[in-house]
Order: structure tokens, then C-alpha cells, then sequence
């Protein structure tokens, strides 16, 4: 019995030590994404209006995601933006008001796609948040997984070739539709898109 239970930790500890690092799997020419660029708009529909854009390299380990959003709460319009940075494993969320950004960890990623390909990876995320696969449907010409999350905030996800397309979300009982509108995969993003301004200083 000692030495099953032995075996029960021991075989975690191994696989999470197998893990590797988004550094690690780009050495390898592993990749996040089976496109290496590409830059999608997005419209934010419903019971808000705004827009997204996200730009990426690298097959998808860096990123840039931001994202202007107008709603009505308790009679006050409300704006939320979101500036986000990815490289690799790290997330920087910059704060252009008071040019701060915070950073944290993101291994969901990494850590899975060092036993997967990125299709396997991208489903077992969607499964691990709770979500069940759905009828696909076509999108800009393009066919998409769509996942559904039974009591989520995040209720919709149209997902094609790991990327998000479409997302419904529930925000209070507000109903929020992000839809992608445009899809360029000819795009050479510049290197400056994905580097934190020098004069932002990060908080703790």
C-alpha cells in the first residue's frame, strides 16, 4: 500500500518536472497557434459597444490585446480598456492613466503543450474552464469549434485554430458579444507593438 501511494505522488511531481517553459518549447520550434501572424478586429455588440484588437507573432507566444468597452450600470455610462502584452509565460497588463503595468504567470499554455499538439492543447483549456463542445459553425468563412460554459461569466467561445473568434459573456445581466470582423494573416507586426514603453514603471 506504501508503495502505491508512493507512486500516486510521485507520478505529478515527474510530469509537472517534464513541464517546460514558453522559452523552452520555442527553442524547439513548438507553437501556441499553427499560424505564425496575424491581426483580427473585433466588434462589441449587445449591451455594450466597443472594439478589440489583437496582434500576434511568434506563432502566438507574443501577443498584444487591447480592448475599449462603453456600457450603461445603474444609469452611469461606464468605459472599460484593457492593454494587454503576452510574451510567452508572462502577462503584462499596462495601465495607460497612470502608465503602470502589473505582470503575471500564465503556464496554462506551456505546460500542456509540452505533451500536446496546439489543437489538443486549445481543448483541453476549453475543457479544464468547464466547456462542452457544440455543432461547429462558419465564421468569415471559417469553420469553428463552438464551446459552451453552463453557468459562466464567459458563456460562448467560437474557437478556430486555438483563437477566439466569437465570445458571448454574461456581465451582470448584461449579455456582451465580441465578434471578430476582420482577419489579416498577411500582417509583419513591428516589434514595438509587443514592448512595454520605457517611461511605464511596474507595480508590485
Amino acid at each position: 500500500m506504501k508503495k502505491l501511494l508512493y507512486l500516486y505522488f510521485l507520478i505529478p511531481i515527474i510530469a509537472f518536472s517534464q513541464a517546460q517553459t514558453a522559452k523552452e518549447l520555442r527553442a524547439q520550434d513548438l507553437k501556441k497557434y499553427a499560424i505564425s501572424n496575424a491581426e483580427i478586429k473585433y466588434e462589441i455588440t449587445g449591451d455594450a459597444e466597443g472594439e478589440e484588437l489583437m496582434v500576434f507573432t511568434d506563432f502566438g507566444w507574443t501577443s498584444l490585446r487591447q480592448q475599449t468597452m462603453t456600457f450603461e450600470l445603474y444609469g452611469i455610462t461606464s468605459t472599460q480598456s484593457v492593454y494587454e502584452i503576452t510574451n510567452g509565460d508572462l502577462v503584462h497588463r499596462l495601465n495607460p492613466d497612470d502608465s503602470t503595468y502589473i505582470t503575471r504567470k500564465d503556464f496554462k499554455w506551456s505546460q500542456q503543450a509540452s505533451y500536446k499538439s496546439p489543437d489538443q492543447v486549445s481543448e483541453a483549456i476549453l475543457f479544464s474552464m468547464g466547456g462542452s463542445q457544440q455543432e461547429n459553425q462558419q465564421l468569415l468563412n471559417r469553420a469553428c469549434q463552438v464551446w459552451s460554459f453552463e453557468g459562466k461569466a464567459i458563456q460562448e467561445l467560437w474557437i478556430w485554430n486555438g483563437l477566439v473568434l466569437k465570445r458571448k459573456a454574461k456581465l451582470g445581466d448584461r449579455n456582451i458579444e465580441t465578434t471578430a470582423t476582420e482577419i489579416n494573416l498577411d500582417v509583419i507586426p513591428e516589434e514595438e507593438l509587443f514592448s512595454i514603453p520605457d517611461y511605464y514603471s511596474q507595480k508590485n
